[in-house]
């Protein structure tokens, strides 16, 4: 009855004031929305002038000149609280227990008491039946001692389940640590890609040479006399030279990219080395792979291992240049060397008529999409966290301004502070472990408040089309007003699992997720946090 009780009288208190219902001014009124609070609590806490705001829900309710009074009595409610005191609430008493069977304790043999316990047989004997041939060669105890002998064996037996399930434990701690690093590793990797696909630079240079060709048409039409028309020659013949370099080059590339997408083998660097090699001098790359493999061969895996592989040759092995005439090899990403990289490579020949330098073939073969970002596409933003007063540390996050320009402008500025208010100071208000985490409230740190730095104060998101994976950052919904237009303000979520459902994302974590997922933890089952998280600083790196 006691664990009843408790769940029925939470139903007699007002939602607002805690306060029990009665028939005179802490009579139930039900809203429109279908939540009831006391008359009281409606006269002032909820009352805005002809309007009641619900406040778990926040809907409207109208009531007009008449009044709180007005609105119906939740009349079951009322009923309820009045009458309970004469209520029988009680619990289903316990089912009997079923009859035990009895077991003998004399031997039906020999009608002895079954004083000894044969360990081979695992059952107990009497003294008469211990002399017997059966037991002859049998280890026997008395009850006692072999009791003694099995708890000290049990004992034994799971002090090691203990330790092992400890290890289990441990070795699962550390196989989710390293998937964690695998889907950051990956998240990373999609961002990147899309960025290469959103800022492909093939797209601005067709155009500019398009814008070029065109005016040295008009030159050309213009023309007058032998030197104008030999200094357009030169031009003309040096985009030319251009053309080709890059025409050679892309098709070089796409080769590779035909030779990693249908490969049905794992690529090493000296697999990549003669691959290339023969896709330079025109030769067969691979027998195995001179035909496009059918959809229900790839392995995507396999493809995507190819494809990081490359990435690694083109940054640690193809960025080569000669040192007094030793191959010095510039590691970016401080890789172990590996040992045939020390012995020298003669450099491939570049084709005939197209290049003018050996060098600058391979250089170019294998692009990696950082290099190709335009300056500021993704800018990045610092935020130095405080827990409790002490310095817990920092969380850079990269911005997606390329496909998300508004909330990009909306974040950044809100970072920086340069509209006159922003995240400095701010407040954790939410953190669901292992989930997610929720700020950006400076007005209030609860949810309810924040705003965006445009003049209407809440805007409706991009449509940037990006997962909400973890380590990825969205704007959230507001809480105030505008629900049902998908609206945003300030406050931002910090993803740590996959939310099928959310969308607004604006960039990703780069550096301090181990931190974010530390600070998950200290919120409760209801999602607030137990310490005080703070951002003491934030700005633009």
């Amino acid at each position: 009855m006691e664990s009843v009780v408790p769940e029925f009288e939470e139903l007699m208190l007002c939602g607002c004031c805690k306060q029990k219902f009665n028939e005179t001014d802490q009579s139930p009124k039900l809203l429109s929305c279908k939540h009831y609070f006391c008359l009281q609590c409606m006269r002032t806490n909820l009352n805005k002038g002809q309007e009641l705001y619900c406040v778990y829900c926040w809907k409207r309710t109208d009531i007009g000149e008449l009044g709180p009074e007005s609105l119906p009595t939740y009349a079951p409610v009322l009923c309820l609280t009045k009458n309970f005191s004469q209520l029988k609430v009680g619990v289903k008493p316990p089912d009997k227990p079923a009859a035990q069977k009895v077991i003998s304790e004399n031997c039906h043999t020999h009608a002895m008491p079954l004083a000894l316990w044969c360990h081979t047989c695992c059952s107990p004997v009497c003294r008469a039946c211990a002399t017997t041939s059966d037991h002859s060669s049998h280890q026997i105890k008395s009850q006692n001692e072999a009791k003694d002998q099995l708890i000290a064996e049990l004992q034994i037996d799971l002090a090691s389940m203990n330790k092992m399930l400890s290890e289990i434990q441990r070795l699962a701690m550390q196989q989710r640590e390293f998937l964690l690093k695998i889907l950051e590793a990956c998240v990373t990797l999609k961002t990147h890609v899309e960025a290469d696909l959103t800022n492909n630079a093939s797209h601005f240079e067709v155009s500019e040479t398009r814008d070029t060709l065109a005016k040295l048409r008009l030159n050309l039409s213009m023309a007058e006399n032998l030197t104008d028309v030999h200094n357009l020659y030169s031009s003309v013949n040096v985009e030319k030279q251009r053309l080709q370099l890059r025409y050679q080059e892309m098709y070089l590339q796409c080769q590779l990219d035909d030779l990693i997408r249908n490969s049905s083998v794992v690529f090493d660097f000296q697999l990549l080395k003669q691959a290339l090699s023969n896709i330079h001098n025109g030769e067969p790359v691979y027998p195995g792979n001179s035909r496009a493999l059918p959809p229900s061969q790839q392995n995507p895996i396999l493809f995507l291992a190819n494809y990081c592989m490359s990435q690694l040759y083109s940054r640690h092995v193809v960025s080569k240049t000669t040192v007094n005439g030793s191959l010095d090899y510039h590691n970016h990403n401080s890789l172990p060397p590996v040992n045939y990289l020390a012995q020298q490579h003669l450099p491939m020949p570049a084709p005939k008529n197209i290049y003018q330098e050996n060098n600058l073939m391979m250089q170019n073969i294998v692009h990696s999409p950082q290099v190709r970002n335009p300056p500021n596409m993704c800018p990045l933003y610092y935020f130095n966290i405080e827990v409790n007063g002490a310095q817990l540390g920092r969380i850079v996050i990269e911005v997606r301004a390329d496909v998300a320009p508004k909330m990009a402008k909306n974040f950044g500025m809100l970072t920086t502070g340069e509209a006159g208010m922003g995240y400095k100071g701010c407040q954790i208000f939410q953190c669901w472990e292992g989930e997610s985490v929720i700020t950006g409230d400076f007005e209030l740190n609860n949810g309810r408040g924040g705003r965006s730095i445009f003049e209407d104060s809440y805007f409706l998101p991009d449509d940037t089309k990006l997962m909400a994976v973890r380590g990825t950052v969205g704007m959230r919904r507001t809480q105030k007003r505008h629900d049902n237009l998908g609206m945003v303000g300030s406050q931002f979520r910090i993803i740590l699992q996959e939310m099928r459902g959310f969308t607004g994302i604006f960039g990703h974590v780069v550096e301090g997720l181990e931190l974010v997922e530390k600070i998950s933890t200290y919120g409760d089952t209801a999602g607030k946090p137990t310490k005080n998280i703070l951002i003491t600083k934030c700005g633009k790196l």
